[in-house]
């Protein structure tokens, strides 16, 4: 009779989800715990079963659970269409997805959704999740009994995820800085916008602000705003700050409501002369970044990044590799030049491994 996972972690007197863990090279988990379930592994005859997991995967059991919060937004939305995509490409194989979207940032439903998910005896969950202690809580929960859980374009930092599938936010922030610096010539006076505290975000500002301290010391940072993502709050925000700043070079818009701040640009007749640098085509009108209204957009490709988190979980599921801590998406420098068209657009669906 073949060794179960059960039978090791009595063994090793560990849980079942860490010996899932040790076995398939995912998580973290201590290097002496790993070793010693390994040996008691070897010791007790146990061999990985790939034919039965690729038997699981034919039935109709294996669902995987995807929650993607500010599900409203033009990026989010694009990821559910890279999600949906490869789900249809997997669907074959008997590999389903349960999707619950959820409006706005809302740990609390999260972590609900993330329970409901687990009495569903779902395989694995993709989450987009934010920095929030009752997550981190409910992702080392799953983890804890076998249930890998990737986090998807906003890490959860201190939980113990499987893996993190999105771009490198502070390398995002470093490229924005570089395009900043060049098109103002490295001297000038700009402004931050940003949305949230997340890690996402805060490792743009970051990136952005220490590649600015050291390849352009003579581009001023006047002031950082915070918006929480309300293009209301943007608006007003914008539009007092070009009162205080008459003489203003550029602008860093690391939050929703790029269009907002094209139409303020516009009105206020700036929109040729202040420099804007912005995120995420999907949030862009193709207008404004042809008419140079927005000068260069840093592209994180939402499509590949839902992609590439569905189908990096099949070939775990499959046993064909152990999942990677980081799968880091290609940043893209998109302006008039090189914007996608709609009949054009070819996602790109390779995503690095660090």
């Amino acid at each position: 009779m073949a060794v179960t996972l059960n039978e090791i972690a009595k063994a090793a007197g560990v849980s079942r989800g860490t010996v899932d863990r040790a076995l398939n090279n995912r998580g973290r988990i201590r290097p002496d715990v790993a070793e010693k379930i390994k040996k008691i592994a070897d010791e007790l005859g146990y061999t990985i079963n790939v034919g039965g997991r690729a038997l699981a995967m034919s039935g109709k059991n294996t669902v995987i659970g995807v929650i993607l919060q500010f599900a409203e937004t033009p990026f989010m939305k694009e990821i559910e269409k890279g999600i949906l995509a490869a789900a249809e490409e997997l669907s074959q194989l008997g590999c389903d997805i349960s999707m619950v979207k959820i409006n706005g940032n809302d740990p609390e439903m999260a972590v609900l959704q993330m329970q409901k998910m687990y009495r569903q005896h779902v395989r694995a969950i993709i989450l987009v999740g934010r920095n929030d202690l009752a997550l981190q809580r409910e992702i080392d929960a799953c983890e804890q009994d076998g249930i890998p859980v990737i986090t998807l374009n906003n890490d959860v930092s201190g939980s113990v995820r499987t893996s993190y599938v999105g771009q490198n936010a502070h390398r995002s922030g470093c490229v924005a800085a570089g395009v900043m610096g060049d098109i103002l010539r490295g001297e000038g006076d700009i402004l931050i916008f940003y949305g949230l505290d997340s890690t996402n975000q805060s490792e743009r500002v970051k990136g952005f602000r220490d590649t600015l301290s050291r390849d352009f010391p003579n581009i001023n940072i006047l002031t950082v705003k915070r918006t929480g993502n309300s293009t209301k709050a943007l608006r007003k925000m914008a539009l007092q700050s070009l009162e205080d700043y008459p003489g203003l070079d550029g602008i860093y818009l690391c939050a929703e409501g790029v269009r907002d701040m094209c139409d303020i640009l516009r009105q206020n007749h700036l929109d040729s002369h202040v420099r804007l640098i912005a995120h995420d085509v999907a949030g862009c009108r193709p207008e404004d970044i042809r008419s140079r209204v927005i000068d260069y957009v840093i592209d994180d490709d939402g499509f590949g990044q839902g992609y590439q988190a569905l189908h990096m979980l099949s070939l775990w599921l499959f046993n064909q590799k152990p999942l990677a801590e980081y799968y880091y998406s290609d940043i893209r420098i998109i302006n008039g030049y090189n914007l996608p068209g709609a009949d054009d657009v070819i996602p790109n669906r390779n995503i690095g491994i660090a």
